[in-house]
């Protein structure tokens, strides 16, 4: 296994160069939203919380400490050999600010979300439109069939 480099991801899945890092795709913030009740995960069904879209004023989300649902910008597909890691940015973590994510399977494709938790008790303002994390893609030892069909298969597509 190895991390695909950017030049890789150039001609494999078509990413524009002002949209790689270093070592993957850049990642950045599209929307905020705030937790308006509990979810429930079960064995044969799952129910998420309801959400409410946090306004940004003047372009800057104003969060104050609190877990918030976010959603990328970028629309990404993983191909049929890797899967991908949203790792957050260094200047997130030293503001006090982390951001969860999942594994993103192969053969997923849509605009995807994360966890943003702000430990900071000052809270942080973060741009609409910033860099908040990495997407890195690794290369598994072959394609497979065992391709993402879930729930979240195309999400966010439709929005803006």
């Amino acid at each position: 296994m190895a991390v695909l480099s950017p030049e890789t991801l150039m001609s494999v899945l078509g990413i524009d160069e002002k949209d790689l890092d270093c070592a993957g795709q850049k990642l950045h913030l599209d929307k905020v939203f705030r937790f308006l009740s509990s979810g429930y995960i079960g064995r044969e069904k799952k129910l998420l919380p309801q959400y409410e879209e946090v306004s940004p004023v003047d372009g800057v989300y104003r969060l104050g400490p609190g877990a918030y649902k976010v959603r990328y910008r970028e629309i990404v597909r993983v191909p049929p050999n890797a899967i991908a890691l949203a790792i957050p940015r260094s200047t997130l973590l030293r503001s006090g600010v982390m951001l969860f994510t999942a594994v993103w399977d192969p053969g997923y494709f849509g605009r995807g979300e994360g966890l943003l938790v702000v430990y900071n008790p000052h809270g942080v303002e973060i741009e609409v439109g910033a860099q908040i994390a990495q997407l890195v893609y690794i290369s598994m030892d072959r394609a497979t069939s065992k391709l993402y069909r879930g729930t979240y298969l195309g999400e966010n597509i439709g929005s803006t």
